[in-house]
């Protein structure tokens, strides 16, 4: 098996040991050496493109072959799974919004579980309710009605401001 072949100076062979490896002495010998390495790598994967080329031919006849029946079962199923998933998005939402807690730390795929985590994070937060705005100037409310024109406010309160 080693007659046929030959190891270049620098390359791993089935009888290397200490002895029989000899480095490279010159930038060209090592260049060889690496052209060398570089050709049969390319020349492995040489057929690269026409390989890719035939599987997207195949694609293509398997999809024209398939059937009208393959075809509209393949839809099919492309809906069911975009309901289940809208299903259970709608599921998180609605719970979510009766427990008070966010859509986001829901885990689970049934109503059963999704309350289960939505009772557990309320547990874990202390049955806090989410508190409403905190500042005083969004719970006044307006006892003066407004009348006139947008410059006959800005008169009313432009009067009311400079003889204060």
């Amino acid at each position: 098996m080693s007659d046929d072949i030959t190891a270049v100076a620098g390359e791993h062979t089935d009888e290397s040991t200490e002895e029989s490896f000899k480095a490279p002495a010159t930038q060209e010998e090592l260049d060889r050496i690496i052209q060398g390495r570089l050709d049969r790598e390319r020349k492995r994967f040489s057929d690269y493109d026409d390989i890719k080329a035939k599987a997207a031919k195949y694609a293509e006849l398997e999809e024209a072959n398939k059937t009208e029946a393959q075809k509209t079962a393949d839809k099919l199923a492309a809906a069911e799974k975009r309901a289940t998933e809208l299903e259970g998005k709608a599921l998180r939402a609605e719970v979510a919004a009766a427990k008070g807690v966010p859509v986001a730390l829901l885990t689970g795929s049934t109503q059963e579980d999704l309350e289960a985590a939505a009772d557990a994070l309320i547990a874990y937060r202390g049955e806090q309710k989410p508190a409403g705005p905190s500042s005083s100037s969004l719970n006044r409310v307006n006892s003066n009605t407004v009348k006139g024109s947008t410059g006959d406010q800005f008169a009313d309160f432009f009067t009311s401001k400079l003889s204060s």
